[in-house]
């Protein structure tokens, strides 16, 4: 299955347009290198940087050439890991829901999130936007999975409104983001 993404070799990646954070040459080779060794090495070489608002990142995201699995990877964490497309094509649709993991930076969760044959517009808690970074898009079965990158404070978890169009209308989902575990999640 071929992804629809603005993939750049792993050579060009922290030159893509729009890509202001950047990974050094030594650590993408360590990335394609680790890549390889687990057989998830990105079909052509072929790498998207994920970008979040907070200055995280990037991540790197792939579609593995022997699998078909989406993997990411990144600078603090090499080989985050794999999901398979068996696994995307179960995901409810439409739907939205967390990618892979979170990682904590400057106490901002800097979260990858998946939509299911829906694209999302922007988060929002207790009044506040949180502004979604397309990413990433791959078919499964006839459905546009598609990737975004969001930064959310860590004093908000909780039940976020997720703005989504579907079907060409504006349509508002619920989605969990209580990465800490822990306290009582804020309702939004």
């Amino acid at each position: 299955m071929a992804a629809t993404t603005d993939a750049v070799s792993a050579h060009d990646v922290g030159v893509a347009a729009g890509a202001p954070q950047t990974l050094p040459e030594e650590t993408r080779q360590l990335i394609l290198r680790t890549a390889k060794e687990k057989g998830t090495a990105p079909k052509g070489d072929a790498l998207t940087s994920l970008q979040f608002s907070n200055g995280y990142g990037p991540e790197l995201i792939w579609q593995a050439e022997k699998t078909g699995d989406i993997c990411t990877g990144s600078d603090r964490v090499v080989a985050r890991g794999c999901v398979p497309l068996a696994e995307i094509a179960k995901r409810p649709t439409p739907g939205v829901g967390t990618f892979i993991s979170a990682s904590l930076f400057e106490n901002d969760w800097s979260v990858i999130l998946m939509a299911n044959g829906e694209s999302v517009d922007h988060l929002s808690c207790q009044g506040r936007d949180f502004p979604v970074r397309k990413g990433y898009s791959v078919p499964v079965d006839g459905v546009a999975h598609t990737v975004y990158t969001a930064v959310i404070p860590r004093e908000l978890q909780g039940e976020y409104k997720v703005t989504v169009q579907r079907d060409g209308q504006q349509a508002e989902e619920r989605l969990e983001l209580n990465m800490d575990g822990v306290g009582s999640p804020v309702q939004c």
